[in-house]
């Protein structure tokens, strides 16, 4: 079924390409709704496709704002995301246990030393190396700013941690605590000094960039070590747009729904460096197909940490580059009053930086630099997200801080505090936007759901009112079935054949724009949850 469906998705791509209408295509399957996309197809020959980190910078600041988005993608017939190279279902699905989130994307393969230098880098926010430990994996080395111990390293782990927690790939991230005797300097490492030059490692280059990072009372620095993720590297993901050479990337990323909800995720864990240069494509082999692999990495200007540095007031709140009229604000203000976000308190907790809850608003949060698919998500898509931020506990989320093995224990406390509050504001804002009704299903001829808003008390429950329907599955069409405006399946039920469908259309409280269609298909003497539609 998963190669019929995905031949059907590309006729339908055919057809709109060639102008005809797709509209006569069936609208359920009877695997509907699948829970992840077809095995994929086995890549040819796929070339690196580096990202022009100025170019994008400046081109993605400058462009305008998308209007009237088109709905999501990589979606199923419930307005879920199905697990594929982009995204698997964690947390949000089954809850992970707190040695399963903080295990993450894994800690079996802590580096070993002694470690052998093979290379370093000058530029960018933070220096760092690339090592080969006593087995000869490779890492990738960061250390802390000197003005902020455990800043830098513990939002690497603990970001790492919590995005695959949320269902992104991520690399494994460690903290260790090495001494400068545990070094080695391989004679054919280079330090990069900008993307084109590079010479000859030096000792005097290794103690250059050590010097620049906090000594810990024992001798010891503190740094983070990435394992090198497998496969042949790509380079970057764009958010926007899909890969030529790739026919398993059918989809324009800015459309598709797990990148558009990871807005959401980064405005919850103040990632503002939500960026392409900060992703990796991977050409990997399983079962004898390659395929390509999509990594979020670089997790260092998270929470409140801006990687060397603490997070400034500013991001997280405005653009790096204001949009047009931007810079005219303060001015016509007569800069009499100024932003509230400059007027944020913030602890005096030099591992945390700058992350607050007080003023955070989740649908006015941006990143450094406008992305395209955060520009492209609607309310379904932050509604989506938002349900898997709200499956993490007070418990999960002190858990994970706990994964950046603070040295004080009041970061622990005030950064979970911080997440916690932060997580409610979404929750909040986006179960508002629509009607959050959820997990549907038939129990003894009557369908039952979930009120989200109730179920996490952000609001009493309200007047719920069905309408029911007789659906043909080969026109679309909905004819009303008058007279049944009960939660039971409605009498006709009984007298439709095996296979076909009815619909239900639920409307709550006042608003009569929100609704959810909800698709039963008859199996037996039972009804299944085909799909869902939502309006607002």
């Amino acid at each position: 079924m998963a190669i019929v469906r995905l031949c059907f998705l590309s006729a339908v791509a055919g057809l709109l390409l060639t102008g005809i209408s797709a509209s006569q295509a069936i609208k359920f399957y009877p695997d509907d709704p699948l829970q992840a996309d077809p095995k994929p197809v086995s890549v040819g020959e796929i070339k690196r496709a580096p990202v022009f980190e100025m170019y994008d910078y400046l081109y993605q600041s400058s462009r305008p704002a998308p209007q009237n988005p088109v709905p999501a993608m990589g979606i199923n017939t419930i307005g879920e995301v199905p697990d594929s190279a982009w995204f698997t279902n964690r947390h949000g699905r089954t809850p992970m246990t707190r040695a399963e989130l903080q295990r993450g994307p894994g800690n079996e393969n802590a580096p070993q030393p002694p470690f052998t230098i093979i290379g370093a880098k000058t530029d960018g926010i933070t220096p760092g190396f690339r090592i080969r430990d006593a087995k000869g994996r490779l890492f990738f080395v960061k250390p802390d700013p000197l003005t902020n111990p455990e800043l830098n390293t513990g939002a690497e782990v603990m970001g790492s941690k919590f995005f695959y927690a949320i269902g992104y790939n991520t690399p494994e991230n460690y903290i260790l605590r090495i001494r400068k005797t545990d070094w080695a300097i391989d004679k054919t490492a280079k330090i990069a000094l900008n993307d084109q030059l590079s010479r000859k490692m030096t000792a005097r280059d290794f103690s250059d960039i050590m010097a620049k990072a906090p000594l810990l009372p024992d001798g010891s620095f503190r740094v983070v070590a990435s394992l090198a993720i497998p496969g042949k590297s790509l380079g970057p993901f764009r958010y926007e747009s899909a890969r030529s050479d790739d026919p398993n990337d059918l989809i324009p990323h800015e459309n598709r729904r797990d990148l558009r909800g990871l807005s959401v995720f980064c405005a919850w864990l103040n990632h503002t460096d939500a960026k392409a240069s900060n992703s990796l494509n991977t050409l990997i082999q399983e079962n004898g197909v390659s395929f390509v692999r999509h990594f979020l990495i670089d997790f260092g200007s998270a929470f409140g940490s801006d990687g060397d540095a603490p997070k400034d007031a500013r991001l997280g709140h405005e653009y790096q580059i204001p949009k047009p009229g931007g810079l005219l604000k303060p001015i016509l203000s007569l800069s009499l009053i100024s932003p509230e976000w400059e007027r944020a308190r913030y602890p005096a907790l030099k591992a945390e930086g700058r992350i607050e809850s007080e003023i955070f608003d989740p649908e006015l949060w941006k990143p450094n630099y406008p992305n395209p698919a955060f520009l492209n998500r609607r309310p379904d898509d932050e509604y989506w997200a938002a349900k898997i931020v709200l499956a993490f506990t007070d418990e999960d989320i002190r858990a994970l801080v706990e994964t950046g093995e603070f040295s004080d224990p009041r970061v622990v406390e005030d950064l979970s505090k911080t997440l916690i509050q932060r997580r409610d504001k979404i929750g909040r804002s986006y179960l508002s936007t629509i009607l959050p009704l959820d997990n549907f299903l038939v129990r003894d001829g009557e369908l039952l759901f979930e009120d989200l808003a109730v179920r996490y008390k952000f609001r009493a429950a309200l007047q719920y009112r069905i309408s029911w329907f007789k659906f043909d599955n080969d026109t679309g069409v909905l004819a009303p079935l008058p007279g049944e405006s009960s939660f039971r399946l409605p009498n006709q039920f009984s007298s439709i054949e095996e296979g076909d469908y009815i619909a239900a259309k639920i409307h709550a409280g006042m608003d009569e724009r929100k609704t959810v269609t909800v698709f039963l298909r008859k199996k037996g003497s039972d009804a299944q949850v085909a799909g869902l539609e939502r309006e607002w």
